[in-house]
């Protein structure tokens, strides 16, 4: 349960398609309901757990980590382009919303994926080319 929110002022699904049908919020939004919050997304979409960001690491860390370590989701990635970095989140306790296992990989790494044993990734693959 994310933390710091009032039971009350949480959304529910039918709250949430209210805001849908009035107007409040388009289909184009992108924005993502979790644990009752309504928490904007990353301009692009891929298919597993990450979020590509500049400034929003910090509240992704906070957040999202804690949701997503107590939806028991096995891995969870931060792209941060800043710093250039896969900050890799693994090893859910879903009880204390947190993961056990927290790794920074750099560019160069290549990050083996729980979901899919055998695939890796290769971190520069993940970061946009800063041109020469």
């Amino acid at each position: 349960m994310a933390r710091g929110i009032a039971r009350e002022a949480r959304y529910t699904v039918e709250r949430y398609l209210g805001l849908l049908h009035d107007g409040v919020l388009s289909p184009d939004d992108r924005v993502e309901l979790l644990e009752g919050v309504i928490v904007a997304e990353p301009p692009s979409d891929p298919p597993h757990a990450t979020a590509v960001c500049l400034a929003a690491a910090a509240l992704d860390r906070l957040s999202k980590s804690a949701i997503y370590a107590g939806g028991d989701i096995p891995e969870y990635w931060i792209v941060n382009l800043r710093n250039r970095t896969v900050e890799v989140f693994r090893e859910p306790d879903s009880g204390a919303a947190r993961y056990a296992q927290t790794t920074t990989a750099t560019v160069g790494t290549r990050l083996e994926l729980v979901a899919l044993p055998g695939v890796a990734v290769l971190v520069d693959d993940l970061l946009p080319d800063v041109g020469t």
